[in-house]
This record gives structure tokens, C-alpha cells and sequence, in this order.
């Protein structure tokens, strides 16, 4: 374990316990045999072998008399001193922690990096991306047109007849109005184009000696994806020059079988989980609109739809106006988690591990991504023959689709799933399942991606020789690197290239008959 101490003035001793400052010790956090490795103006790094006994770790210490830091073997007896224990970083016990409903809106909110496991997306010492393939979701639209015909317009007709009284929290209900354009709803807004932008430099950033190769990405014939890809591009240097090549949903091949598996598959529906999403509205929703009860009009009740509708109003308006709406203000951490539970059901249900289509709709991109990688090694043509086909020295992939795909892929790879014996949660309709690892907030806001990056890493020889170089895939969510269940070994948690080929096999296997399963028919 390495721990970093600043310092200002610094004594370096032979292997001791403790750190001295000037004269006296006013801080310590290191304790137990020190390998001293390097001393700078800066600060002082040591290894920590183990932590030893704490007790009687208060108060201030000073030298005791006669005292000789270049004595060996003298020690520190702990039985006379007392010391100030503190951590390296004084706050609370939370950590300056507070709650953001922007972050548990499954579908709705604006882009924000995952954490994920705290894995760095830097890539592992020794190792260089090669090549990456990226999956993005389109940035964010006025409202998702069922969402708005299900839930919003129908309170937004409610409340325009039920004007004044609102009071306390509620009192902005009195003169707010919606900033949802009913004629757009499925346009970009202005600040999603702001924000692909955004991602787009991000991933220059992240890959400098990838970007310049980019010649061609992929989105299809819907503007939000097409207007996502130009914006996104603008971070490019070159943009003007990279062109954007649609697919069609109509035409079923490989290409749309990769990027828009549920518009190619004939078997696939949006109802898988409404029942269950709407039973446990009925819980929470209730129960939120007692609380708020006391706030609204005499002749006006919030219904659960209506919570749903201004949870849902809450996330919209955040991505339209690029600031968090005060409608968010409205609703407790509880009810936000929540809201954020039944969406999680309803997506477990209709594009994750509760649907028996969303693997055989998530390995084709997979397949794809796995075949391109090869090609590049073999230095064949990078989709020769295929509806896609890449400029021969591109490296950078980029392919815009919808709020489905992702995790179509993500279900494919386990890489959201349970660690549970089945390997699914489970979603009760009573209650929120808040242990569960299937949280789509990480995974889907607008700008979502699920990123697969080859690296080539330095391997060491353990004979002493030379060593070589082999190649590890990983996955990114958001910037979160994600670790395949079956395939960790590799550095940074990541996967043989080989061994992931041999998973993309297996799972092809089982999993390849595409339009079977969805009935596409001849």
C-alpha cells in the first residue's frame, strides 16, 4: 500500500516508524517499517507494509530528550507517545457526499461519467489502445414521444386547469410552464448538440493518436442520430471531411442487424415490463402523493402518474435548459431512487437479462466489432464486403443509435448482471431492490456508450528474456471501464483478445439465429 505525505520540512532517517517535521511531529500517516523510495521538495512517498497499533494515538508528540534519528535500531516506544491522528483528506464521515437526482434518471438525464468500480479508463501501465469501437446513444430530445403521450401531456392538460394554490415546495407550479416543444419532441435540443460536442472532444482527448484516423461513422436515418453525429464531429479537427453513413431500419442485413437490433427484429416490443413498472408506481406513487398533498389545490391531486410525469419532467428540462430544473427540488431522495427502481424494471424486462431476445440482439455488434478488430491484425479489409465498410487505416469507431442498444450489448456481455447463482436480479413490485447491479442511470442518459478499446500490452518474461507484446480487449461504460464476468485476467481486469474472440464464438453459438428467434421471416 503507497501513501503520499506533503511535507515542508523533512528529516530522512534510516527505516524507522514515523515521520518528523522540523522539530516536532504535527501530522503523521504512516505507521510500522518504512521503505523510504524518494524524498522531493514536494512531498514524501513511503510503502506502508502493514498498519500496526494504533492505541494512544492523540494529542501532540514531541522529541524526547536525547532523541537521535541517525541512531539505528532506536525505536519509538508507543506506551509514552501520543500523536494527532488524521486522515489524509479531514471531512466527514460521507465524504462531502450529496445526493443528485440527475444521477438516477434511467433513460432521461443529461450525460455525466460513470464511476463505475473506480477502475481508471487511463490505460494500464504497459498497454496502448490500438484500436476502439464506441456505441452512443443520441443526446438528448425535447421527450421521448410515448413518455409524453403517457405520462407528461396528460398532467400538463391537468394542471393548466387547475392554475394557483399550489404552495410551499409546489408554489412554482403557479406560473411555470413547460419547456417541451410538442412539434420537436424528438429533435435534438440545442444543449444536446453542446454536449455531443463535448463528448466528442472527450474522446479525442482519450484517444490523440486514434482521432486523426477517423474517416467515416455510422448513425441511421433518424435525425436525432444523424444531428448527434455531426454535432459529436465538431471536436474533430477535421470534421468537414468525415462523412456520416446512414443505415436504413428497412433494409435488414448485418449493419442493422449490429446497430439497430430492435428496429431489425420483427419479434421485438417496448410492452415487456410495463405491468411490473406501472403495479410499482402504484406503491411509491401513492405515497409521494400523500406527502405533497398538503401543497397542492383543494381540487387537485396528484395521482401516481402524475409523480411519474414530474420526475420525468424533471430530467427533460434539465437536458433541454443545460441546468437542473427546480421541478427536481420537489421529490426526496427515496422517491428519486424509486423512480429510478422502475425504470430499472421496465428496462430489465424489455432490453435486459429479463428478456430472453436482449442477447440474441446484443452479440451482432459484438461479432462485428470482434471481426473488424481481427481484420485489422490480418490486415485485411475492414469490412470488405459487409454494409460497412471502413476506410483501411481508421482505428477510432463510432456508431449512433438509440437508448436500446446498449444494453442489448451490456446483457450480452453480463458486464450490468447480478453476481447471484442465475446471474439476474430480481425486481419485486413491493419494494426497491436497492442491492441490485442492473442500473441503467450508468449506462444510458443521453450520450450513453459502451466503448470496446483493443490494447496491445508489454508482457514481461519471466525467463528473463525479452519478453513480447499481446493483445487485451476491455469495455468502457461511460467512461467506467467495466470487467468482463467470465474474463478478467488481463491488465487493468481486461480480457485476452483471444479468449474474448472465444467468448464472442460461444455466444454466437447460442445466440446467432437472429432472425429466427425474431421471426423476420424469408
Amino acid at each position: 500500500m503507497g501513501w503520499t505525505v506533503n511535507v515542508t520540512q523533512f528529516i530522512k532517517m534510516k527505516p524507522f516508524s514515523i515521520v518528523l517535521l522540523g522539530d516536532s511531529i504535527t501530522e503523521i500517516t504512516c505507521w510500522r517499517p518504512i521503505v523510504w523510495e524518494q524524498i522531493t521538495s514536494a512531498g514524501l512517498a513511503c510503502n506502508v507494509d502493514s498498519v500496526g497499533s494504533m492505541n494512544n494515538l492523540q494529542g501532540a508528540y514531541t522529541r524526547p530528550s536525547g532523541f537521535d534519528p541517525d541512531h539505528e535500531g532506536q525505536g519509538l516506544d508507543m506506551r509514552d507517545a501520543s500523536f494527532a491522528q488524521q486522515p489524509i483528506r479531514p471531512l466527514d464521515h460521507s465524504q462531502g457526499y450529496q445526493f443528485d437526482p440527475l444521477l438516477h434518471l434511467p433513460g432521461i438525464s443529461p450525460y455525466f461519467d460513470a464511476v463505475g468500480f473506480g477502475l481508471s479508463h487511463a490505460a494500464p501501465d504497459g498497454c496502448t489502445v490500438t484500436a476502439a469501437s464506441y456505441l452512443i446513444r443520441h443526446a438528448a430530445i425535447y421527450a421521448n414521444d410515448a413518455e409524453y403521450e403517457d405520462y407528461i401531456q396528460p398532467f400538463l392538460a391537468k394542471l393548466d386547469k387547475h392554475r394557483g394554490g399550489f404552495s410551499g415546495p409546489l408554489e412554482i407550479l403557479n406560473d411555470w410552464t413547460s419547456p417541451i416543444d410538442e412539434d420537436h419532441l424528438e429533435d435534438v435540443t440545442p444543449s444536446g448538440k453542446v454536449d455531443a460536442t463535448r463528448i466528442g472532444h472527450h474522446l479525442v482527448k482519450r484517444y490523440p493518436h486514434l482521432a486523426g484516423s477517423v474517416e467515416r461513422v455510422v448513425a441511421d436515418t433518424k435525425a436525432r442520430t444523424y444531428d448527434t453525429a455531426r454535432a459529436f464531429l465538431k471536436a474533430f479537427p477535421h470534421d468537414g471531411d468525415i462523412d456520416v453513413t446512414r443505415l436504413d431500419k428497412k433494409e435488414l442485413h448485418d449493419g442493422t442487424r449490429a446497430v439497430l437490433p430492435h428496429k431489425a427484429c420483427s419479434n421485438f416490443t417496448k410492452a415487456p415490463g410495463t405491468e411490473e413498472q406501472l403495479e410499482f408506481l402504484q406503491v411509491y406513487g401513492t405515497q409521494t402523493s400523500r406527502r405533497l398533498r398538503p401543497f397542492t389545490p383543494d381540487d387537485f391531486a396528484l395521482a401516481p402518474k402524475d409523480v411519474f410525469a414530474l420526475q420525468s419532467i424533471c430530467g427533460y428540462e434539465s437536458a433541454i435548459q443545460g441546468a437542473r430544473s427546480a421541478i427536481c427540488d420537489f421529490f426526496s431522495d427515496a422517491e428519486w431512487l424509486s423512480y429510478e427502481y422502475a425504470w430499472d424494471m421496465k428496462y430489465a424486462h424489455m432490453v435486459g437479462p429479463l428478456n430472453p431476445l436482449s442477447s440474441y440482439l446484443g452479440f451482432p455488434w459484438l461479432h462485428s466489432q470482434s471481426q473488424l478488430f481481427e481484420a485489422i491484425d490480418e490486415g485485411a479489409a475492414l469490412g470488405n464486403g459487409t454494409p460497412i465498410e471502413w476506410p483501411s487505416e481508421q482505428r477510432l469507431f463510432f456508431y449512433f443509435t438509440h437508448r436500446e442498444v446498449p444494453p442489448f450489448v451490456a446483457t450480452a456481455l453480463g458486464i450490468f448482471n447480478s453476481s447471484s447463482y442465475q446471474g439476474r436480479d430480481e425486481f419485486p413490485t413491493s419494494h426497491v431492490n436497492h442491492v441490485r447491479a442492473w442500473k441503467m442511470s450508468d449506462l444510458i442518459p443521453f450520450l450513453g456508450h459502451v466503448g470496446m478499446e483493443k490494447m496491445t500490452c508489454d508482457r514481461a518474461d519471466m525467463n528473463g528474456g525479452e519478453g513480447g507484446q499481446e493483445d487485451f480487449v476491455r469495455f468502457i461504460a461511460n467512461t467506467a471501464p467495466r470487467p468482463l464476468p467470465l474474463c478478467q485476467s488481463g491488465p487493468g481486469a481486461s480480457c485476452p483478445f483471444e479468449t474474448f474472440q472465444g467468448i464472442v464464438r460461444a455466444g454466437m453459438d447460442k445466440y446467432g439465429d437472429f432472425d429466427g428467434v425474431c421471426q423476420n421471416g424469408g
